[in-house]
């Protein structure tokens, strides 16, 4: 009897152990499906705040499918983590009938229908949203779903719309340094965003009216301050108002600064 119970009492440890380890397989298994899931609802909620800004920025077509592909993509994997969730599907259904109509109906805006930020704020967050644009643009690459060509045209149109912003809220602070008779801030504001533009081979006709008025600003301040009239308690004034505006300057600088590439 004795070999027969040593016998019976291995076999159940074997079951034990053999049923804990597919306890722990299906738990490993479950936590992995989980994360996956929650990284794909991530990625979808970014898309869809960023489909937000369509309103503000023209998306060419091919912008707008590739923002919607990248939610389709996700949906595809969060359905085959979880086939028996009948909200994925349906998710995944609505997303290629809209990729559907984008690809038949869709007219891009044009160009001149860009509103520009009214304010520093406004511009900060339509550049941190292109820039996130942008990063997805990268990844979509780097995955192999978009190819060369497509990115380079759209990360480039992306890239002279945030020029754009950064030209026009940095004419009205030109303007704005010139009305307080601060000549010297408005002159390194309008040799930076010159050395910039000069820098830009493609320039369309909006870029070429934006220098040609950075020209004119240009030679109205270098003639005031060659012609001396700007006196040392002015400079003072600029001095002080440069040390004010230190901490407003930091978050475009850190946006618009001359390490980003335009």
């Amino acid at each position: 009897m004795y070999p027969l119970i040593i016998s019976l009492v291995a076999l159940l440890l074997i079951v034990m152990i053999g049923y804990n380890i597919i306890q722990q397989y299906k738990q490993k298994v479950e936590t992995e499906r989980r994360i996956t899931v929650a990284k794909q609802h991530a990625v979808i909620s970014e898309v869809d705040e960023l489909l937000l800004f369509a309103t503000k920025i023209p998306f060419t077509k091919v912008l707008l499918l590739v923002l919607k592909n990248r939610i389709r993509n996700a949906l595809f994997i969060m359905v085959n983590m979880s086939p028996r969730t009948a909200s994925y599907k349906e998710h995944f259904a609505d997303t290629e009938a809209q990729i559907k109509q984008i690809n038949d109906n869709y007219v891009a805006p044009s160009e001149n229908s860009f509103q520009f930020p009214t304010n520093d704020k406004e511009a900060v967050t339509l550049v941190k949203a292109t820039k996130k644009i942008r990063a997805v643009l990268r990844s979509e690459h780097a995955k192999g779903k978009i190819n060369t060509n497509i990115f380079v045209s759209e990360n480039r149109h992306l890239e002279i719309i945030q020029l754009k912003i950064n030209l026009e809220t940095s004419i009205k602070r030109i303007i704005q340094a010139k009305s307080m008779k601060e000549y010297s801030t408005a002159k390194q504001m309008i040799d930076k965003l010159l050395k910039i533009l000069d820098s830009i081979p493609d320039k369309d006709n909006e870029l070429l009216q934006k220098h040609r008025l950075l020209v004119d600003h240009q030679n109205e301040v270098s003639t005031y301050l060659s012609d001396g009239n700007s006196t040392s308690n002015e400079n003072n004034h600029e001095q002080n108002r440069l040390k004010k505006e230190n901490a407003k300057q930091k978050d475009i600088e850190m946006l618009f600064g001359d390490k980003q590439k335009w």
